[in-house]
């Protein structure tokens, strides 16, 4: 499996004029937290997954904070239809809901590791529209509020 999914000779569907347009409502304070985190967040994960996995974690980052970490965007993303990148998956005995699933778990307890950005902050990062909604689901992966995870996490240090 090439590193790139994407076909290298597929044209650019945008006009290149386009991509030096700014953003009428861009936040930059915002863009420079989440490329700050994702870019962390991509360095910690482990290296044993294979290219293609690799590939769709590196997709789904930067989409989870907008609530956009769906098959569709993400195949669109890599360059492929979602029945392509599902038909890939299956073939590595992967499935899009496992890898989404393990790269949020992962990454909230990398998130809680950071003492200095909020719960709500890690919550929003990972998708979830609300706190609670995180903190339950973190709870039912792990056994442990997230605010416990933390206080166990930064007394290992």
């Amino acid at each position: 499996m090439p590193d790139r999914i994407c076909c290298e000779h597929r044209p650019d569907p945008f006009d290149k004029k386009a991509k030096q347009l700014r953003l009428v409502a861009a936040d930059p304070h915002l863009n420079e937290v989440l490329l700050h985190y994702c870019e962390q967040a991509l360095a910690y994960r482990r290296s044993r997954e294979g290219p293609l996995q690799i590939a769709i974690e590196n997709a789904i980052t930067p989409l989870l904070p907008h609530g956009k970490a769906q098959l569709g965007a993400v195949a669109q993303t890599l360059g492929v239809t979602s029945r392509t990148l599902a038909r890939r998956l299956a073939a590595e005995g992967l499935t899009f809901s496992e890898i989404l699933f393990q790269l949020r778990s992962d990454l909230a307890t990398h998130y809680l590791s950071d003492p200095n950005l909020p719960i709500s902050e890690v919550a929003w990062l990972l998708g979830y529209k609300a706190v609670s909604a995180f903190s339950h689901g973190y709870k039912r992966w792990t056994g442990m509020s997230p605010k416990r995870m933390r206080d166990k996490l930064l007394a290992s240090r």
